[in-house]
């Protein structure tokens, strides 16, 4: 038959496996090793595993009961540009990835005024845990911001408490002062003068207390 006869079906070859084409298998499926396996072993591999290459010339010959030497190189070279298409594109992200991961690694090292990766990765690390030390910070004074709305909403309970239990006024103004100090040199000079005690007494009052709430928050 003329080669003009012969219908071509390169057309007809696609990628149909690309998943298997770094996982490199002989004729008998046996593997081997990507970089180690020739390039005929690569070629057949990719032929007859990744393109339908095979089923296209067993249609064929099932249609026309034969398979020219045209169609056949026509398939193999129908197979090889799929393969290429593939390797190409792959090497295309590859290469943009690359290029991508460089120019962020050049705009960090710019921006942390650092010459080198290793440079760039200490310095990073180190505003990891400056980060790491404001997270903490916040936290604390989140915990605190909650402890003084408590400690808000208890001072006013209390002197609810007080009026409606009929305490008399001049025991509320002594609470009111003991509320508004704001200092522990403060609450003991307030402390000797309501209740007539030594200074030591008053600390040891607020040692215990102290130690008590330390304890209560840790239980």
């Amino acid at each position: 038959m003329n080669k003009s006869q012969d219908p071509d079906i390169k057309r007809f070859i696609k990628l149909t496996d690309p998943e298997k084409i770094y996982d490199i298998q002989d004729e008998d499926g046996q593997s081997i090793s990507y970089e180690q396996a020739s390039g005929r072993q690569l070629f057949n591999h990719y032929r007859h595993r990744t393109t339908n290459y095979d089923q296209v010339l067993d249609q064929t010959r099932r249609q026309q009961g034969y398979v020219s030497g045209y169609q056949q190189k026509q398939a193999t070279t129908g197979a090889a540009e799929q393969i290429l298409e593939q390797y190409r594109d792959e090497h295309v992200k590859v290469i943009r990835d690359a290029q991508l991961k460089g120019s962020i690694l050049r705009t960090l090292m710019n921006k942390v005024g650092v010459g080198t990766a290793q440079a760039l990765v200490n310095a990073l690390d180190g505003i990891s845990e400056g980060i790491k030390d404001v997270a903490r910070l916040e936290n604390s004074q989140r915990s605190l911001q909650a402890w003084n709305d408590t400690y808000r909403v208890q001072r006013e309970l209390v002197k609810k408490v007080l009026k409606e239990e009929g305490v008399p006024a001049e025991a509320i103004a002594k609470v009111n002062k003991v509320y508004s100090t704001r200092s522990t040199h403060k609450a003991v000079e307030l402390a000797t003068d309501l209740f007539d005690l030594e200074k030591s007494e008053i600390l040891k009052l607020i040692k215990s207390a102290v130690k008590y709430q330390k304890i209560d928050e840790k239980e």
